[in-house]
This record gives C-alpha cells, structure tokens and sequence, in this order.
C-alpha cells in the first residue's frame, strides 16, 4: 500500500512510503494488527557544481542531474484486519464472487413461454368480447391524449357560441360538428397506427430477448478475460455465421496459437480446431461456416487498455458523511468503465444467436509509482531503462523475453524498442502538456509474455504541470526575481509557500487579496547555499478553500562563489569540547558600515556576532565557533560577509581538519 504525505497549509508534498500487506494475513486468526515504522522518502533532484569562471563567455550551463534519496521522517501506522463470522445457513456473502466459468452455453428457452410481450405495465384484456366492448372507450382516450386539452376546449366553445347566435348560424354549426368527427377519425386512425408498432416493436424484442445469453464478466485494467460461447445451427441446412462485437474490446480469437496459448492458461479441456474462421479486410466480423445441427465454441477475448483518469484538484477531498460505505464502492476512480456489450451471431442480416457480456471493473494492483514535474504546456520526453528480463521458463540463463508496453491514456506515446539481446530495454514516454497546476494521472502497462494475457507490472504516474522559472544565481547572494500571479473569477485570500523556506521566500508573506482577473506581481527571493542545478516550488494557494491555484518551478543554476581567502583550522575528536578561532576583516569602504555574516553549514559552525559595524579603513575580528565531532573527517565551510542588501562582499573558505 502506497502512501502519499501532503502539507495541508502549503500542499507540497512531504515524502511518500510504502507498507507491506502481507502482515494482515490472519492464517486462520480471528483478527490480527500489525504497528509499523516506516520511513517517509522523498526525491531531490541535484546537479554537480559549476565552479565560477571569470569569463563569461566560457560559463558551462549545463551539468548532469542526478537523484538523491532524502528521508524526510517516519511515519507510524497500525494495521489491522478483522475476520467475519461464519454463516451458520451456508449463504453466500454479498461481496463474494460466485464461480467463473469460460465455457457459456445458449439458452434453452424452448419457444415462447407466455405473458407479457411488453416490459412496461399494460392492461391485460381478457377475452374478445371485452376487447370489442372496450375498443371505442380506448380509442377516445388515445384521441384525449394525442390532442391537447386548450385545444378540445376551444372547438368546444367555439360550437357552443354559434348555436346560441341565431338560428341562422345553425348551418355553420352543422358543418362544424362534423368537421370535428373527421378530426376525431383521423386522430383514432394514427394512434391505432402507434398502437401497431408498439406491438410489433414488442413482439420483436420479446424474440431478441429468447435469443439472447447474459454473461457477467469481472475485468481489471490491462488484464485479458477468456471465453468460450457454445454456438449451435438450429436448422437442418448449412449456414454462414458472421460475428459482431458492438465494443472493439471484446474481440474474436481467429489466431489457433492464441487459442491454443490461453486454453492452457486458463485450464480449458475443450477441443479447439484449426483455420475455424474466415476474415476479410472490411467485413463486419469473422466468418465461420455451420453444418446442419452442428455446435462449435467461439473463443472470444476481453481487454481493455483504458480508464477513468479523473483526477481530483490538489488538496483536501474526502466523501460527504451522508454518503456510506455502499456509495464509496461504487465511485471507485482510476478502473475501467463499467459496460454493457453486445455479440451477435448473424446470417444474412438475420439474428441467429446474441451474446449479452456485462463488465463488472475490479481494482487494479499497483507495483510502481512515479510523481515527475515538468514545464507547463511542454511534451514530457522520458526514458525509463529496465534490467534485463530473464524467463524463468527457460532453461538458458541468457533467456530474454520481448517487452511489451501499453499506455491507459490513448493521448500518450508509450513505446519500447528492442535491442541487443542481454542488454537492457528502454521504455519511451512522451505526455503532451497541461496548464498549471494540472495534474495527468496514466498508468503503464508492462507485458512479458507474447499475447499479453496479463500484465506483470502496473506503473501508476502523476505528471505535475508548473510555470517554469530560471534562475542563475551565486551561493550565499541573495538575488530578486518577479512572479505573475492572475486572478481568475472571484476574489480569493491566497498565501505563497516555498519547498525551501530557508533559500526562497515570496514577498508577500503573508496572506493577500487577489482580485478577480487581475494581476499580481510576486517578488522571489533566492539565496541558495549549495553550488549546481536544482529544482525548488513555490505554491499560490487559496487559504478559503485550500485549493491550488498556480505552482512555479524553480529551476536554479547556482554557481561557486570567488573566495577571498582560505583558512586551514585543526578541531581535537573525541574531546567534547568544540574549537574557537579568529579571522580578521578590513572595511574597504570610505565610511561606516554594517555587515552580516553567513555559513553554509550552521549545524559545524556559529558565529560570535551575526551582525557587526565597523567605520572607514577599520579592522574587525570575526569570532568563529566551531562544533565538536566524534569521528575524524574533514569539511569545508564557506564564511559569506554580507551586506544589509544580502549581497556578498567576501567570502572565506575554511577547511576544518578532524584529528
């Protein structure tokens, strides 16, 4: 079980971990609980150091990147699991899935069995003479109902106005009344029509529904489902059957080696038969010619390489508590679609068999995940190197199996070549680009074997789409940059939140107004002290709603800085005490100022004064601390003398010997 560890106030994220299930086997026990520690890890992403060259035009830019593991804390779990208590009466719980079977027979209806050809509740007439006596009463109903009530009423009033004028409108009255008995006839005449087809659209049904087999199928992402449908010629006449599957997932097996590969997989002892099937480019399905009576399996396949990739916004989410645990089932997200798919079995446009295949999507198990950060609106370009595969069928130690890929999202290239056997294999993925702070959520399939019936491994990503910033900068040096906030519909408290607080922070610190669609200028400030490539985040996040509203990446080319001096110190092991020294500094401005002093290591050295004044051409002692070690070793530690602004005016490099 993997588990992600968020800030809640900034929605960062502070590391993840994983926790093994296996501790929640009972073997037998009524309950069993499990405490855990487990490490929370998390990635940084840093380059080698570029040491500071004088001439600009021969600065290197780039440096390889290379990944380090940090361990961010520990997280303390406990697991449990509780057993239900057996049924006494032997019933069958509710979330047990009954027996699959892969052989699927025709029903055997025999003909029509009687009642209703309607499935909606109509009104049974029993006998003829009630139908006569009844018809005229319908017929009015339906003439009710088919014209409006506003207009009945009118032509009614209409009639009863000019018989009451004069008498000598009681032709036009005349006329009128048997206009309406025409209109009346006809309105009789097209709902009897309706009638009719109603009829025979039911009728039709009911014969669709005689013909029909139901099957329920339990499917997961990426795994292959296997079937067999008994298929059988009523007619004492050759026939030529085609096959339709109404959904490109659930296909038919025309290949005798496939056949022939998952009837051993799923332990099938049925006969399977060569070159069964005839296929044409264009046709609606494979052909299978039928003798008189006979009876032949059709092998069909279910698989799907697709799911749901909604994705909640970044931030707190949870169930309302008026839903329940039955609500929660049902929503599950990241699974293939639930569906409905049709087969049909057809001679010449005539149904002779229909096969109804109800999918029911069972979670998937994730091996691996992967959380990368990339430039918003740019195509992620990613290799991922496998070892090689060896095939435990295979005697040969330097067996090799063909890798295969697939992608849950239809929009991402996901490809892998084959090279030399022995070497390793690349998996190539190319992710088209989001605005932030979009998240895409995919997962890649892993294949092994040749007709891919399972997956051996589940790869689950999360892409996170940022702005981009660059920043190239000196260690120790406070430098200034500006970020573009924009305000979207509403008004919104948002407070910005560094991965770094202690080398970037964001002015504003605290809590702001953004206007709806508006502009905010940010004002960066960033004072790295490590030297080389790395990746920071700043996040704009809503305080009201605690939602995300736009993410930067901080991407960072941090150079060495040029040192003034170099001081060798000599600190004793082992003796509990620590080791004082002094290192002078003259003011080289014409008038009194103000300096600060900084380090790159804190925890190995600390300072008499943090902060010091001295006047024009005057000499000042810094006092340096520096901490005890236990084991021998030697570290270099850079002293920075800034100014208020944060901009260095020397920087010393001390190299402390542990002796």
């Amino acid at each position: 079980m993997h588990i992600d560890i968020w800030d809640s106030d900034s929605l960062l994220l502070i590391g993840s971990t994983a926790i093994e299930l296996k501790y929640m086997l009972r073997q037998g026990k009524s309950a069993v609980q499990a405490l855990h520690e487990v490490e929370v890890l998390t990635t940084d992403y840093v380059g080698e150091e570029t040491p500071m060259n004088t001439d600009s035009r021969h600065q290197s830019t780039f440096s390889p990147m290379s990944v380090h593991t940090l361990v961010r804390g520990w997280l303390h779990v406990r697991t449990g699991n509780i057993g239900c208590p057996r049924d006494p009466k032997g019933k069958r719980s509710a979330g047990v899935m009954p027996p699959y079977s892969h052989i699927i027979t025709l029903n055997a209806t025999g003909g029509f069995r009687g009642g209703s050809l309607s499935s909606r509740s109509v009104l049974q007439v029993d006998g003829w003479s009630t139908a006569q006596a009844n018809r005229l009463g319908r017929e009015r109903n339906q003439e009710a109902c088919i014209r409006s009530e506003p207009e009945q009423r009118k032509l009614e009033r209409m009639a009863a106005v000019r018989r009451r004028e004069a008498p000598e409108n009681a032709t036009v009255a005349k006329v009128t009344e048997p206009t309406m008995e025409v209109f009346q006839a006809d309105a009789g005449y097209r709902a009897r029509s309706a009638a009719e087809r109603s009829k025979a659209e039911d009728i039709a049904s009911m014969l669709s529904q005689d013909i029909t087999t139901q099957h329920l199928l339990f499917a997961s992402l990426g795994s292959a489902e296997y079937m067999e449908f008994v298929l059988q010629n009523p007619l004492n006449v050759p026939q030529t059957v085609t096959i339709h599957s109404d959904d490109p997932e659930l296909s038919v097996i025309t290949s005798t080696d496939e056949w022939r590969y998952f009837k051993e997989l799923t332990k099938t002892s049925t006969r399977l038969e060569e070159n069964m099937f005839h296929t044409e480019d264009g046709a609606p399905g494979p052909r299978i010619y039928l003798r008189p009576k006979e009876s032949v399996l059709i092998p069909l396949k279910y698989q799907s390489f697709l799911c749901d990739h909604a994705l909640a916004l970044q931030g707190p989410s949870f169930l309302p508590p008026s839903n329940g645990s039955q609500v929660a089932k049902k929503t599950l997200s990241n699974i293939i679609a639930a569906k409905t798919i049709k087969v049909a079995f057809k001679v010449d446009s005539k149904l002779m068999a229909i096969l109804q295949v109800n999918v029911e999507p069972t979670p998937h198990v994730v091996d691996q995940t992967f959380r990368l950060y990339h430039p918003e609106l740019c195509f992620l370009k990613k290799a991922i190197r496998l070892p090689p595969w060896c095939d435990p069928t295979d005697g040969r130690l330097d067996a090799t199996v063909d890798i295969s890929v697939r992608c849950s999202d239809p929009n991402i290239v996901c490809q892998t070549r084959v090279l030399v056997p022995g070497e390793p294999q690349d998996i190539y993925l190319k992710v088209p680009g989001s605005p932030s702070p979009n998240i895409k959520m995919f997962f890649v399939m892993v294949f092994t074997d040749k007709w891919m019936a399972a997956p051996s491994q589940i790869w689950q990503f999360y892409v996170h789409f940022l702005e981009r910033v660059d920043v190239s900068c000196v260690t120790g040096q406070q430098s200034r940059h500006s970020l573009v906030l924009r305000g979207k519909q509403a008004v919104r408290k948002v407070r910005c939140y560094s991965s770094h607080p202690q080398e970037i922070k964001v002015d504003p610190e605290g809590v702001f107004v953004l206007p709806p669609a508006s502009v905010q200028e940010l004002h960066m400030k960033v004072q790295p002290w490590r030297a080389g490539s790395r990746f920071l985040y700043v996040n704009a996040v809503d305080v009201e709603r605690r939602r995300l509203i736009t993410s930067w990446l901080v991407c960072l080319n941090i150079l060495r800085p040029v040192l003034s001096k170099t001081f060798e110190v000599h600190v004793p092991v082992g003796s509990g005490r620590g080791c004082s020294k002094k290192i002078g500094y003259t003011n080289p401005y014409p008038g009194s100022r103000t300096f600060l002093l900084r380090s790159d290591h804190p925890d190995l050295l600390q300072f008499k004064e943090d902060r010091f004044q001295i006047g024009a051409g005057q000499s000042y002692s810094i006092g340096l601390r520096f901490a005890p070690s236990r084991s021998s070793g030697s570290a270099e530690i850079l002293v920075y003398v800034n100014n208020l602004e944060e901009k260095t005016e020397e920087t010393f490099s001390v190299k402390v010997n542990y002796s």
